[in-house]
């Protein structure tokens, strides 16, 4: 993972919708990295600049926006590259056959975000942290709140896996989606933990 707080544009990002068994996401991918992963229903939803262009399937071609209808864009190879792997990746992710991805991403936020988004990736799968867990990476214990907030804010759900980050009695609010899909995403990997029989290994909830 790599992380900047310089601007964002949607002229270079291609998004992709695809199903899985907590619903739609859009894959959002540039010419390097996935820099975007949200899902269907997604609050705060991703505005046209987070997106980009749309494309049916990872390999199509449609029209750009303001051209007229049936003139083609081709995704660039390597855009297309990133949106095939990263749908492969989730499909071996939700049949409980994958526990890490290995495509690049590339975040965009504050200095802060980026720190706290970097933490989220420490978090083993099948394991959870608490707010206050990474506030006290920060340096902070009592500023969990900011934390949360920025936890909210990471624009690349799953791969960068913010439903992991639980209050400290357990509780599962805050997640961008909603509280159903972040249990979804819990029980998933508590099933494959389980099934491997290390679940709870390392386990650190206060």
């Amino acid at each position: 993972m790599s992380g900047t707080s310089g601007p964002i544009s949607g002229g270079g990002r291609w998004h992709h919708e695809i199903d899985t068994p907590v619903g739609g996401l859009r894959v959002v991918a540039d010419a390097a990295a996935i820099v975007g992963l949200y899902h269907s229903i997604h609050d705060p939803a991703p505005g046209p600049e987070l997106l980009g262009q749309r494309v049916q399937g990872p390999t199509a071609e449609e029209s750009a926006p303001g051209c007229a209808p049936g003139v083609p864009v081709a995704v660039p190879p390597v855009t297309a590259d990133l949106l095939t792997r990263a749908a492969e990746e989730l499909a071996e992710y939700f049949a409980g056959s994958r526990q890490a991805f290995d495509l690049p991403v590339e975040l965009y936020g504050t200095e802060f975000q980026l720190r706290v988004w970097a933490d989220l990736l420490t978090i083993p799968y099948g394991e959870r942290r608490s707010y206050r867990d990474l506030a006290s990476r920060q340096g902070n214990p009592s500023m969990g709140r900011a934390i949360g907030a920025a936890v909210r804010a990471n624009p690349v759900s799953i791969l960068v896996p913010g439903h992991r980050v639980v209050s400290s009695t357990g509780g599962v609010a805050g997640y961008a989606s909603g509280a159903g899909t972040k249990i979804a995403l819990l029980d998933l990997e508590s099933a494959v933990r389980a099934t491997l029989g290390t679940l709870g290994a390392g386990s650190r909830i206060p």
